[in-house]
């Protein structure tokens, strides 16, 4: 289908923004469009709009309101964006969501909504179940609440409760709620809303708003073969209802969470000369430098690989610059190949993590550079200032691409010290900032803790950072180096 163009201008709409670091993010990354946060939660708001303040951000509006009360000047959306919302919240608030999809979302516009699926969360809803039920009998707040129900969960799953005996997925799963967030387990195992939706039952939701399911994210779950074991293709080349194929692939993917887009009176594209005409403002690069077949990838269910000489000449034509479809239609090393042939595999490429998608021209790569390096952008700045070794990675937006790429904590903060102070003592410098964090460095899954050695690991980290990673930010316009 024919996506809202992004180069002249849109409008873009987040519900239940939370801080705001998506929507920031994006609306550093493009500056054309118009972005506009609601959240429920006025501490978020304002988190959110200090954030946009430092970061120099004139074309994002935070709102603080649930979805019933909007404020009716905020008018129609090329794009509307639910995360972490839906399966989280009572069924009158679903029904605000589907009013606002109904009157927000402009004609021809995206609608990305997340929620827990089934039949992926059949087997964990006891322990969910068991969660809530003893957190209920607890005193203290959400978090001290869940933290005792880990770990009566942990006592039973350890004594051989015969439900974790019979299910070992259930079982090991309890360890990695181990390692979660105790604030993110409070949210999402003690919400009374909380709801995990087969795929039909969101899309009838959706369709009762006007919108029509299009696809789904990550990329490759489009691709049957990319998500589906092959005993089960022929099933999907032989179905063509799509609302059957996602509900059989879902139960032979066992699906626990989806990403899914809706469109409003979408305009289909039915040749790869209409994707030239309509779309051709995409551009088409290799998604990492050094990639060779044949090349192989596991995302989840599958392992598939790509190989040939198709792939090799895409691989030379789409290596050192961004490439639009029709470039590539026109390329004389792709000679002789069919146009739907070509197409078909760019954008298996694209679903494999092959090759990449950008809004704007990436160019060649570039080489290790010894000048300044600066960041041009205030709000990528302003997040290096306020989270380098935040124990978390950073997304950088990148208005080249319109999206943003992210970084390590610890590249992060070799990056902000490159960027305040330069390159003298650049090491030493970062293992300072290391050791005031209260962050250690692993090796072989050890902490290291001699300070020479510590150094050592800092410096090589720095070198690494300076020879591959810095041309890479540089190519794609998030730093520049002079």
């Amino acid at each position: 289908m024919i996506p809202p163009s992004t180069a002249a201008g849109f409008r873009y709409l987040e519900l239940g923004c939370g801080l705001g670091r998506s929507l920031t993010t994006l609306a550093a990354a493009n500056p054309q469009g118009e972005f506009v946060g609601v959240d429920v939660n006025p501490e978020h708001v304002a988190a959110a709009e200090r954030e946009a303040d430092a970061g120099g951000l004139a074309n994002v509006r935070l709102v603080a309101a649930d979805f019933a009360t909007l404020p009716d000047d905020l008018g129609e959306f090329d794009f509307i964006t639910l995360h972490g919302v839906l399966s989280w919240v009572s069924p009158q608030v679903r029904e605000s969501i589907l009013a606002i999809a109904r009157a927000r979302l402009a004609p021809g516009g995206l609608l990305l909504v997340s929620y827990n699926a089934m039949p992926g969360w059949a087997h964990l809803q006891p322990i969910r179940g068991i969660l809530r039920q003893y957190a209920a009998l607890r005193t203290g707040d959400s978090v001290q609440r869940i933290r005792d129900a880990l770990a009566y969960l942990v006592f039973i799953r350890d004594r051989h409760a015969k439900y974790f005996d019979d299910n070992p997925t259930a079982a090991a799963y309890v360890d990695a709620l181990l390692k979660q967030d105790v604030r993110y387990l409070a949210h999402e195992y003690l919400n009374e809303h909380w709801t995990s939706f087969y795929f039909a039952e969101v899309a009838t939701m959706f369709a009762s708003a006007g919108l029509v399911f299009t696809g789904s994210l990550p990329i490759h779950t489009n691709f049957w073969d990319l998500c589906v074991r092959p005993e089960f293709q022929e099933l999907f080349r032989t179905t063509t209802d799509r609302l059957v194929t996602e509900a059989h692939k879902d139960f032979c993917a066992n699906t626990a969470f989806r990403w899914d887009i809706y469109a409003r009176s979408p305009r289909l594209m039915a040749t790869v000369a209409d994707r030239v005409r309509d779309v051709d403002d995409l551009r088409f690069r290799v998604a990492r430098s050094g990639v060779t077949l044949p090349y192989q990838v596991n995302l989840g269910v599958v392992t598939s690989t790509i190989s040939g000489p198709l792939y090799q000449s895409l691989l030379d034509v789409l290596g050192d610059t961004s490439v639009a479809l029709s470039q590539i239609l026109a390329d004389a090393r792709l000679a002789g190949a069919p146009p739907d042939d070509l197409t078909r595999a760019v954008d298996a490429g694209v679903a494999m993590g092959l090759f990449e998608v950008s809004s704007g021209e990436v160019g060649p790569p570039a080489v290790a550079a010894t000048g300044t390096v600066q960041l041009p952008l205030a709000f990528n700045r302003a997040i290096l200032a306020s989270d380098s070794l935040g124990g978390r990675p950073l997304a950088l937006a990148s208005p080249l691409t319109g999206t943003a790429h992210t970084l390590g904590d610890l590249d992060a903060a070799i990056l902000h010290e490159l960027c305040e102070r330069g390159r003298a003592d650049l090491a030493a410098r970062v293992t300072t900032r290391l050791a005031a964090s209260g962050r250690t460095l692993e090796r072989e899954g050890k902490p290291v803790t001699d300070q020479a050695e510590q150094l050592q690991a800092v410096d090589a980290a720095c070198t690494a950072f300076l020879d591959k990673t810095v041309p890479a930010l540089a190519r794609l316009g998030i730093v520049h180096v002079g």
